[in-house]
């Protein structure tokens, strides 16, 4: 992905405004097969480190396809996915549950690895 248009993306996963956040959240699915291999783990490191700090609920779940859209394109790998273990219970809703399972074994194990 041309590096303007990558960087343009990550201010807009950084915004303040929701919409924009989600929007971005959502494209991914659009180009991650255009991703190299570096932007796609900072993609993924940085939407993981999000993902405990999103107050809005459809950001959050947004957040969390994004890194089921790199998962399922096979660039997950070596994405430090630990601060899912960060989200708070009362955040995680219905909508997020099947993405939690997912990777919340991932993030425990990522979480591990960092504290041995």
């Amino acid at each position: 992905m041309e590096r303007n248009q990558y960087l343009e993306f990550l201010r807009e996963l950084l915004s303040a405004d929701e919409r924009e956040r989600t929007e971005a959240s959502n494209r991914v699915q659009d180009f991650v097969h255009l991703l190299s291999e570096t932007q796609a783990r900072v993609t993924g490191d940085l939407v993981a480190m999000l993902t405990p700090r999103e107050e809005s609920r459809v950001a959050l779940e947004a957040l969390l396809h994004a890194l089921s859209d790199l998962d399922g394109c096979g660039k997950l790998e070596g994405v430090d996915l630990s601060p899912l273990t960060e989200i708070p219970e009362s955040a995680i809703h219905v909508e997020h549950r099947d993405y939690m399972e997912e990777f919340l074994p991932l993030a425990t194990d990522a979480d591990n690895s960092a504290t041995d």
